[in-house]
C-alpha cells in the first residue's frame, strides 16, 4: 500500500510539470521570468555627470546670492552704525551745550541773588555820588597850580628848585621867605616831539601863597620867561577839565568879539555884552547859540 502512494504522488508532479511548460511556452509575456536588457554605461555616465553639473550651478548660484545678501547685509549694518555714530555725535554735543548752559544759568542766578541782596543804584545816586567824588578830588586840588609854556628839560630834574628861584623873577615879587612848595613835576603824558610843552603841576604849601601867585600873573598879564609865554591855571580834576574845555570854542568867539567873560566853578560860563545883559550858562551848546545871535 505505502508503494502504490508513491506512485501516485510522483505520477502527479509530472502532470503538473508538463501542464506548467505548456503554459509558459504558449504565453511568453508572463512576468514570471522577464528578459534581462544589457545596460549602455556611457549614457549613464553622462547623465551622472550632467546631473552632478546642475547641482553644482544651484549651489554656486545659491552661496553668490548668499555672499550678495551677506554683502547688502553688510553695508545696511555699517550705515547704521555711522548713523549711530553721528547719532551719539550729535547727542554728546548737545550735552555739552546743556551743560554749558546750565552753568550760564547758575552764574546768572548768583548774579540775581547777589543783586536782590544788594540793589544797584540808581542812575540818579550815581550821578549825585559822582559830583561830590569829583568835588572832593576837586577842593583836593585847590592848592594846586598848571603852569603852561616852560620848555621842556629847563628844570633839569629839580622842578621844585627850577621853580622856586624862576616865579619870583617873572613874577617880579620876592614872595616873603620864598615859595614854599610841596611837590612839582610834569604832567604824566610822556612827551611827544613837536607837542607843545607839558604843564608844571605845582603844589603849594598854603593856599594863601598859591592864589598870590594867581594875583601876580592877573595882573602882570602877559608873563613871559625868556621870551616864552607862561600861563597860569588852577588845577582841576579830569572831570572838571572836560566840562571847562567844552566851552573852548564859545571862548574863541567871546575873544574873536572882544566881549570879556570868565569860567565859575565847576564850568559856569559868565560875560556881559556892550548893551549890560549879563549872560550865565553851564550848557555850552545854549551858550554857542547865544553867543551866535549877539
Amino acid at each position: 500500500m505505502p508503494n502504490n502512494r508513491k506512485n501516485d504522488a510522483s505520477a502527479s508532479q509530472q502532470q503538473q510539470s508538463t501542464r506548467a511548460n505548456v503554459s509558459f511556452r504558449a504565453n511568453p509575456a508572463s512576468p514570471v521570468a522577464p528578459a534581462r536588457q544589457p545596460v549602455d554605461e556611457s549614457t549613464s555616465i553622462a547623465k551622472i555627470h550632467e546631473l552632478l553639473q546642475k547641482l553644482s550651478e544651484s549651489q554656486t548660484k545659491i552661496l553668490n546670492d548668499q555672499t550678495k545678501h551677506f554683502a547688502d547685509i553688510r553695508k545696511d549694518v555699517s550705515e547704521t552704525r555711522r548713523a549711530v555714530e553721528a547719532v551719539e555725535a550729535k547727542l554728546a554735543d548737545v550735552l555739552t551745550r546743556m551743560t554749558s548752559a546750565e552753568a550760564r544759568l547758575d552764574m546768572l542766578e548768583e548774579a540775581e541773588r547777589q543783586r536782590c541782596d544788594s540793589p544797584p543804584a540808581a542812575s540818579s545816586e550815581v550821578e549825585r555820588l559822582n559830583a561830590k567824588l569829583t568835588e572832593y578830588e576837586d577842593r583836593e586840588r585847590r592848592v594846586n597850580l598848571r603852569i603852561y609854556g616852560f620848555p621842556e628839560r629847563v628844570e633839569d630834574k629839580d622842578a621844585i628848585s627850577f621853580l622856586r628861584d624862576t616865579l619870583p623873577e617873572i613874577l617880579l615879587d620876592d614872595f616873603q621867605g620864598g615859595l614854599d612848595l610841596e611837590r612839582a613835576h610834569r604832567s604824566l603824558l610822556p612827551a611827544k616831539p613837536g607837542a607843545p610843552p607839558r604843564p608844571f603841576i605845582v603844589r603849594f604849601l598854603r593856599f594863601q601863597q598859591k592864589e598870590r601867585v594867581r594875583q601876580l600873573a592877573r595882573e602882570i598879564g602877559d608873563v613871559r620867561w625868556q621870551n616864552h609865554k607862561i600861563s597860569f591855571y588852577q588845577d582841576f580834576s579830569k572831570a572838571t577839565q572836560e566840562r571847562r574845555h567844552s566851552f573852548l570854542e564859545c571862548k574863541r568867539l567871546l575873544h574873536s568879539a572882544k566881549i570879556p567873560f570868565g569860567i565859575g566853578y565847576p564850568a559856569v560860563l559868565s560875560f556881559t555884552t556892550a548893551s549890560g545883559v549879563k549872560h550865565r550858562f553851564d550848557d555850552p551848546m545854549k551858550a554857542l547859540r547865544c553867543i551866535k545871535n549877539l
